[in-house]
């Protein structure tokens, strides 16, 4: 609002440093300080966008670039959960942890991503954008696997805390990808696709460590208990998706292979609505509880099999993609999402107030929760512009989630054992106050789009707009062309 403000006061003009009249777009400098899609345009050709064309690259986006997306984050996923299949699975005995102990080491993997979360940012920047994720994604395979070798709580916590730093970068980096691949009102069902793997992976993980407990956990002779063979497993593969991606995956629409010239520059004019571009290098300075209740409590919360998890991340999944595919035909984000808490809501009551089968059904209900990060992650694709902005945004919001996270797994006292009912009780009232705040989101942002428009039917034919302004890495604040999605 201070930008709006500003302009105010000096009288008839908007912000002549975003909106004026543009230098030469040809200067040396002027394409310094620009956002690579302009690169993009000028290598292939200009003029209207052809339908059929515009589809056929959608359709070969989505083909290329979702399941990569995709397959890591649902090894982000099932990596973190991996350690609450393996308190199930004799850990807890077997790294003789007492007390609260597991609950820290629990924690410790979101203090190592709260501690490297900026640094990952600045770095994201700095190095190709692809190559940094696959470089990461290698590095955090690699240190599961040593989980398998922790026989002590230190050897867990070191672990653990090495791998929420090597974890830091994907929800921004996902957020910059997404925003730099897909139109505004494409991207809110794309961060429901992927961020749907949450759920994949709760069922793929729950079948998988129960088939290892029931066939190796059970033989007194193995090599390895159940719980290390886990983290062997998957360790190993992610290391291994981590070295294929680092060929496969493109740092940015500018240097994919996939897409000839003109497919470049029909993207880049895609992207002009979305009054962002694809990003730039140059670093600006100036520029809660977790999802569902203590995921690594997932086999012990309320659960007395791994199979009982699967139906969680059934609905999970069921949910997140029908409601982010409801907000893009609906183009209401927030409202769909306001309606996928009330579930949620309910299922967090039934938890806290009954015991056995409603409890689980309760269980399986809050499972509707994540459409709230989701959706949040998805605005944050939308509705910040400025790549340095971008991903400093994104930062924070992760920050946030860590730190909810750090705090959920001590919730759970011993004392409080077998109901847990101080924690679940916690888990209504966050659950509608998070509701409440994404109301507040939803009215902040109608008001300042109706705020612009306004000020811009008053000026007339005094608004100007600078050529390409789309292009130029101009925050949401300093480019009063920009609406927010709701």
């Amino acid at each position: 609002m201070s930008d709006i403000d500003s302009s105010e006061k000096k009288g008839s003009k908007p912000r002549t440093d975003a909106l004026a009249t543009p230098p030469d777009h040809g200067t040396p400098q002027y394409q310094s300080n620009a956002d690579g899609a302009l690169q993009m345009l000028e290598a292939g050709s200009s003029g209207p966008i052809d339908l059929e064309k515009s589809k056929r690259l959608l359709r070969r986006i989505d083909l290329y670039i979702m399941p990569l997306i995709c397959i890591v984050y649902f090894l982000q996923y099932l990596d973190k959960i991996s350690i609450g299949y393996g308190s199930v699975m004799g850990l807890r005995k077997d790294a003789h942890l007492t007390g609260d102990d597991y609950n820290w080491v629990s924690s410790i993997f979101f203090f190592g991503q709260l501690v490297f979360e900026f640094p990952t940012v600045r770095l994201l920047q700095y190095f190709p954008l692809a190559k940094y994720v696959s470089f990461n994604v290698i590095i955090w395979g690699a240190i599961l696997a040593c989980l398998a070798a922790s026989k002590n709580f230190a050897g867990l916590m070191v672990c653990r805390a090495l791998l929420g730093c090597a974890e830091a970068a994907i929800v921004p980096a996902w957020v910059v990808f997404t925003s730099q691949w897909y139109r505004k009102e494409d991207q809110a069902f794309r961060v429901g696709i992927w961020f749907s793997m949450c759920g994949f992976a709760q069922m793929f993980g729950g079948y998988v460590a129960y088939g290892i407990a029931t066939h190796v956990g059970k033989d007194p002779h193995a090599a390895l208990k159940g719980w290390q063979i886990v983290f062997l497993f998957l360790g190993l593969f992610t290391s291994l998706i981590g070295v294929v991606f680092f060929f496969i995956l493109p740092d940015s629409p500018l240097t994919a292979g996939f897409l000839s010239p003109e497919e470049k520059a029909i993207h880049a004019e895609h992207l002009r609505g979305n009054e962002q571009g694809i990003g730039t290098k140059i670093f600006k300075e100036g520029a809660s509880l977790g999802g569902t209740p203590g995921s690594e409590y997932v086999a012990l919360l309320i659960l007395g099999s791994l199979l009982l998890v699967t139906p969680l991340g059934a609905y999970e999944v069921v949910v997140l993609i029908g409601l982010t595919w409801l907000a893009m035909k609906t183009n209401q984000r927030l409202w769909c999402c306001i309606a996928g808490h009330i579930p949620s809501i309910i299922g967090a009551i039934l938890m806290a107030t009954t015991e056995k089968a409603p409890a689980l059904v309760g269980y399986y209900l809050s499972g509707g929760i994540p459409i709230g990060w989701t959706t949040i992650l998805g605005l944050t694709s939308t509705n910040i512009a400025g790549s340095t902005k971008k991903v400093t945004v994104a930062c924070i919001g992760t920050i946030a989630y860590t730190v909810g996270n750090i705090i959920s797994p001590h919730t759970f006292q011993v004392k409080d054992a077998p109901r847990y009912l101080p924690a679940k009780i916690s888990i209504v009232i966050l659950y509608f106050l998070i509701t409440v705040d994404l109301y507040a989101i939803r009215w902040l942002a109608v008001r300042e789009n109706r705020r612009r428009d306004k000020r811009k039917a008053e000026l007339g034919d005094a608004w100007v707009v600078e050529k390409n302004h789309e292009f130029l890495d101009l925050t949401d604040r300093e480019n009063l062309e920009f609406r927010y999605s709701v």
